[in-house]
C-alpha cells in the first residue's frame, strides 16, 4: 500500500444525516415520503445525478431538476451540523506516519468540501482532492479513483480505499484497489462488494494495518 483514499460524506465527516434531511423536507413538499436507505443507496454521484434518479423514482417533472437543487441546498444550509467521525484524525496520522499519499475523493462540490476540512483543520492532511468538477463521471464509475492515484503518483493497485456506499465501493473496486466499508449509514448487506466491512473507522485502522 502506497496511498490511501478517503470518501468524504459518510467517511470523513458526519454529513449524510443532514443531507438526507435536506433532500426529505424538498420531496415533502411534492406530497412524498422518501427513506433515509433510499437516499444513501444513491451516495457517491453528483448531486445532479442524484436529483435527477429522484425525480425519476418518484415520477417528479424533469424540468423540475434545477429547482430541487437549489431547494435541497437550502435546506442543507440551514440544518448542517457537520462532525468529523472518531478516530479520523487517528487514520489520518497513521497513514502520515507510513508515509502513504492521502486523498478525498468525493461526488461532493469542491467548495463544501474545502470549506470542511478548513474547519477542522483537516486540509495540510490531504495530498489531493478529487470533487465532481474534476471528472466527466463520478461514482460509480472509477474515474474519480483513477485521477486521485494519478495526482498523488501511485499505481490504483497500490491503493486503499475507505467508503461507506455501494457507488464508492464500485468505483474503488473497478479501478482496481482494495476497499474497506464502514457501516456508518449502511448495513453490511448493502456492502458486500468492498474486501474488508468494518463498523468503524477504530476498525477500519485495524483493517488497514493488517493489510500494510
Amino acid at each position: 500500500m502506497k496511498a490511501l483514499f478517503f470518501d468524504f460524506d459518510g467517511v470523513v465527516v458526519k454529513s449524510m444525516e443532514d443531507h438526507y434531511e435536506g433532500w426529505r423536507r424538498v420531496l415533502a413538499e411534492y406530497g412524498i415520503d422518501m427513506a433515509p436507505e433510499e437516499l444513501y443507496l444513491l451516495e457517491g454521484q453528483a448531486v445532479e445525478a442524484v436529483a435527477s434518479q429522484l425525480i425519476r423514482k418518484f415520477n417528479l417533472p424533469s424540468d423540475q431538476i434545477l429547482i430541487l437543487i437549489e431547494k435541497k441546498r437550502h435546506y442543507y444550509e440551514q440544518i448542517k451540523k457537520p462532525e468529523i467521525y472518531p478516530h479520523l484524525v487517528d487514520v489520518l496520522q497513521w497513514a502520515r506516519e507510513k508515509n502513504l499519499a492521502i486523498g478525498l475523493v468525493t461526488g461532493g462540490d469542491r467548495y463544501r468540501v474545502d470549506e470542511t476540512l478548513k474547519a477542522f483543520g483537516l486540509q495540510d492532511y490531504f495530498d489531493a482532492v478529487v470533487t465532481a468538477e474534476d471528472v466527466a463521471f463520478t461514482k460509480p464509475s472509477p474515474e474519480p479513483y483513477l485521477r486521485a492515484a494519478q495526482l498523488v503518483g501511485v499505481e490504483p493497485s497500490d491503493c486503499v480505499v475507505i467508503e461507506n456506499a455501494p457507488l464508492g465501493i464500485r468505483s474503488a473496486k473497478s479501478a482496481g484497489m482494495k476497499c474497506i466499508a464502514v457501516t456508518t449509514t449502511l448495513p453490511p448487506a448493502f456492502l458486500r462488494e468492498a474486501d474488508v466491512v468494518v463498523e468503524n473507522l477504530a476498525e477500519a485502522l485495524d483493517a488497514l494495518k493488517r493489510l500494510y
